[in-house]
Order: C-alpha cells, then structure tokens, then sequence
C-alpha cells in the first residue's frame, strides 16, 4: 500500500512540475524572447532524455564455473527453469528463477535471475549479493540473496532500504 501512495505522490509531483516548466517557459519567452525560451526547453529535454543505465542491466548472475562454458551440451541439453516468489506485496513481486542442468552425474546450477515486477513507479530494486548451492537434501538449492529497494522521488534517492531473502527451492523438472 505504502508503495502505490508512493506512486500516485510520484506522478503528482511529475504533472506538477510539467505544469511549471510550461509557466516558466511562458514567462521567459515574455521577459528573455524566444531564443532564451528554446533554450530552456532544449536544457529540460536533456535532463529528461538522459538514459538509465543502472535500470537496463539484467540481474543475471552466472552460477556455474566459466570454465565449463566450453561444453555447451554437458548437459545433452536437459535444463529445466525454476522460479520462486520471494515477495509479493499489494503492488510488486520479486522473484528468484534459478536455471540448472541434468545429467547422469546429477544436477548442476547455471544461473540465477532477479526480478520486480508490478507497479514500481518510484521505487527500484538493485540486486547487491546472489548465493545458491545445492543442499545436502535431494533435489533442493539453499538461496540467499541481499538487495536494495531505493525510494526515489523525480528520479532523486529519498531512502535506501535493505532487504534480504533467506530459504530453498524445490529443483523439480
């Protein structure tokens, strides 16, 4: 809940500085001319149109030793796909999704995939730390996973918030 007020203050704020930046474009065409008007709609393009970079990286960790990457079938092509909800609250859902192989010697981690999804308008998740190993259950991984859920306001950091994931998967086909 906390979230979706978070959103709606966030789209507030956007359509009301939309409407201040459109007043004070006014009121320098009127003072300064066009030319000093072109100008400060041209400076506000390029802050808005500044790309994210943080936000396009995919939260893809490697699991498997880099040197096995040579062997593209080890596994005679036989991965299967897991995921498991790590938190789903009013408004968003983190999730794990954990690929592993099979063969004859057993099953072995290949990677691992974070991601929130859901109404996240002012909010974003930065994975920090992602750690899954077998258990010494059968069929079964241990997870542990660390992140930040960053509370942003027109794109400024407000407050950082640290959550951990603790538990374990079911490694089923």
């Amino acid at each position: 809940m906390l979230e979706l007020i978070w959103g709606i203050l966030n789209i507030t704020v956007l359509v009301y500085f939309i409407i201040i930046c459109f007043k004070s474009t006014k009121i320098i065409r009127e003072k300064l001319g066009i030319l000093a008007s072109l100008i400060f709609v041209f400076g506000l393009l390029s802050f808005i149109s500044r790309p994210n970079d943080e936000n396009s990286k995919a939260n893809v960790f490697e699991l498997e030793n880099q040197t096995r990457k040579a062997k593209p079938k080890a596994f005679n092509e036989n991965t299967y796909f897991i995921s498991k909800t790590l938190e789903d609250n009013l408004m968003s859902k983190i999730e794990l999704s954990v690929k592993y192989g099979e063969n004859e010697k057993g099953k072995k981690l290949l990677t691992a995939f974070i991601d929130r999804s859901g109404f996240v308008s002012g909010t974003s998740w930065k994975t920090e730390m992602v750690s899954v190993e077998k258990s010494i259950i059968k069929n079964k991984c241990l997870y542990r996973i660390s992140g930040t859920l960053e509370w942003r306001l027109l794109g400024l950091k407000i407050y950082s918030q640290p959550k951990d994931f603790n538990g374990e998967m079911e490694l089923k086909k």
